[in-house]
């Protein structure tokens, strides 16, 4: 699908870039060298501080998703946006879904003790947010005026 020119045009969509990353992370610590995390935590604690953020980042991003549609807009930001979501996890971050989506990704780093995943998210920041807020707010801005731009004031990008 071509995005239209009523969209944000990002260069990615966030949950396939989020992906990306996190198949190039396991796969370099499968196949070129591992390196561990060395929290020095046993497998068992591993698991279940990693899987409570993944857990409980999927239980954020699922919310923030079920907003957008009560509001009748789209999360894809290759369609247009109809609406503001400023209820929920949008009072506090413009962002919470990619928040959650980078905490789900540490997560996993922390219960496979997988130090590459750290790693390969530090450009998926970069990435995400260059090549797809920056142009998701200046959309957002030319579609909505002074009520994104109030918004914005309101509320910090991340936390």
């Amino acid at each position: 699908m071509t995005p239209s020119a009523d969209t944000s045009q990002v260069i990615i969509r966030p949950p396939v870039l989020f992906l990306l990353a996190l198949a190039v992370g396991l796969l370099a610590d499968r196949w070129l060298m591992p390196l561990d995390l060395a929290f020095g935590l046993r497998w068992w604690t591993r698991q279940w501080i990693g899987g409570a953020m993944i857990v409980a980042s999927m239980a954020a991003v699922v919310d923030c998703v079920r907003r957008f549609r009560r509001a009748g807009t789209q999360v894809d930001p290759l369609r247009p946006t109809t609406a503001i979501v400023e209820s929920g996890l949008y009072r506090y971050s413009r962002n919470p879904i990619y928040l959650g989506l980078a905490t789900i990704h540490l997560g996993v780093a922390v219960a496979d003790d997988n130090a590459w995943l750290p790693i390969v998210l530090v450009p998926v920041l970069l990435i995400l947010r260059y090549g797809v807020i920056a142009r998701e707010e200046a959309y957002l801005e030319r579609r909505f005026g002074a009520q994104y731009t109030a918004y914005k004031a309101r509320v910090r990008r991340w936390l």
